[in-house]
């Protein structure tokens, strides 16, 4: 029995194919294959009822002409194009131009063996209503875009463009921006103090320095100078030391808006850069699908992670955890992005593949291991005037629970001396910086996606 599978990409086609027997022949349909026309006029029938009008554009022929030669030899046909309403349009538009006579719809949210297996062994029918929901966003992109485009060139400068993501993003930036501009900056000092710690082990013994800051910080130059020169002549002793012991657990796995901000900042890949070594990734069957608002995990891939985890690092930094989406729009079908087998420390076929395949295995894995517990210290000094509490802030990681795997979120150990209330501190330096509040940041491209999301 010859059977097709019609997928998107040319590599996603070459590495199912790997997977599958001779009985199956593995097309193309490199993307969509028809669209709305160039021309606004032409494209919408909005006096009708917003009904689109679909165009073959010309360099899509040939590959709609082989899928027919293809379809007419073949005795079952599959659609497996991508899992979301994309790809459940461009199933439904294969269909509908070659003429297809009841195709099977297929969607697999990893590009490995046994997954492809399992969708075959269970297709469905093409989902109208998913892709009416992609119609719907085409011709409003199209409606919104082409006509607010135009009135931009007539009133601006003529090539903008604008739409339904371009112009609230746009909407905030100028917020920002006019905030920025609006703002106007306050006075203020800062006041740091050195102290010299003598421990409790006799006259010989070494001492240790502690840095600590005041706990409020003047409005005035004269209150400024008042604390310096008074805590100058005071005498110095410890007033309070706190310890508490925290846990911080690691983050979920990451969904497309989440991985595009890590590869942000982790990385310094612009959106569109990291979504196209994931797309790579995700075709050559190293990762799971891309675009995905979910943070779900199949059983089976946390129970391999598991596997990963304890190999690596033991029972102890072993903690399976189930995470949910809090969003009431996220697709639950979908998986969060992870690697299909974390047992690959490295895939990709470019340096940027590599280090976004790490970063998606770190995240992954991390989600499912001991919290880190980690120790916080607070050291409060006393003058014996009056005048304000210097504080100090240090903190010790006791168990690196997921920090073992993800050590970029470590940071560095900050180390206190061990004091106790009472003890006596010599003071060696205290001094004023003048310093000025400044205006809210200007977004980075990871804080204008959280922000847009």
């Amino acid at each position: 029995m010859k059977k097709l599978l019609i997928v998107e990409s040319p590599t996603k086609a070459r590495t199912i194919g790997k997977y599958l027997g001779k009985e199956y022949e593995v097309l193309a349909s490199v993307g969509h294959v028809r669209d709305l026309p160039k021309s606004n006029k032409d494209a919408v029938d909005i006096e009708g009822g917003f009904i689109p009008r679909y165009v073959v554009s010309a360099d899509k022929r040939e590959v709609i002409a082989k899928i027919e030669r293809a379809a007419e030899k073949a005795d079952e046909i599959y659609l497996a194009t991508d899992p979301d309403r994309e790809g459940e349009a461009i199933a439904w538009h294969i269909k509908e131009v070659t003429g297809l006579k009841k195709p099977k719809r297929v969607v697999f949210h990893e590009i490995t063996k046994e997954a492809i297996e399992e969708a075959l062994a269970h297709p469905r029918d093409i989902d109208e209503n998913l892709r009416r929901a992609q119609e719907a966003r085409r011709v409003l992109d199209r409606i919104v875009g082409y006509d607010l485009s135009g009135l931009i060139w007539k009133k601006v400068r003529y090539g903008l463009s604008a739409g339904r993501v371009q112009s609230p993003a746009l909407r905030i930036l100028a917020e920002r921006e006019r905030e920025i501009k609006a703002f106007i900056p306050v006075t203020y000092f800062v006041l740091s103090a050195l102290f010299q710690t003598r421990l409790n082990l006799g006259p010989n013994s070494k001492g240790s320095t502690l840095s600590a800051t005041c706990t409020e910080q003047p409005a005035t130059k004269e209150e400024a100078d008042r604390i310096v020169q008074t805590g100058r002549s005071a005498s110095w002793s410890v007033a309070s030391v706190t310890e508490k012991s925290e846990e911080r657990n690691p983050r979920p796995p990451f969904t497309t808006s989440t991985l595009q901000q890590a590869a942000s900042t982790r990385l310094g890949f612009a959106p569109s850069r990291a979504m196209r070594a994931a797309q790579k990734l995700y075709e050559a069957g190293h990762i799971t699908y891309m675009r995905t608002d979910s943070v779900n995990l199949a059983k089976e891939a946390v129970a391999k992670m598991a596997g990963v985890v304890e190999k690596e690092f033991g029972k102890e930094y072993l903690q399976v955890r189930v995470y949910k989406t809090t969003s009431k729009n996220a697709q639950e079908a979908h998986e969060a992005v992870r690697p299909t087998d974390p047992f690959h420390v490295r895939a990709g076929s470019t340096p940027d593949e590599t280090q976004l395949y790490e970063l998606i295995r770190t995240r992954a894995l991390a989600s499912q291991m001991s919290p880190a517990r980690i120790m916080r210290t607070n050291i409060a000094a006393k003058a014996n005037v009056e005048i304000p509490l210097f504080t100090a802030n240090g903190s010790r990681v006791l168990f690196l629970g997921w920090l073992a795997l993800d050590t970029k979120a470590r940071g560095e150990d900050v180390e206190l001396p061990k004091l106790a209330v009472g003890d006596t501190l010599t003071l060696v330096s205290l001094g004023a910086e003048e310093k000025q509040t400044e205006p809210p940041n200007r977004y980075t491209e990871a804080g204008l996606i959280k922000e847009l999301e």
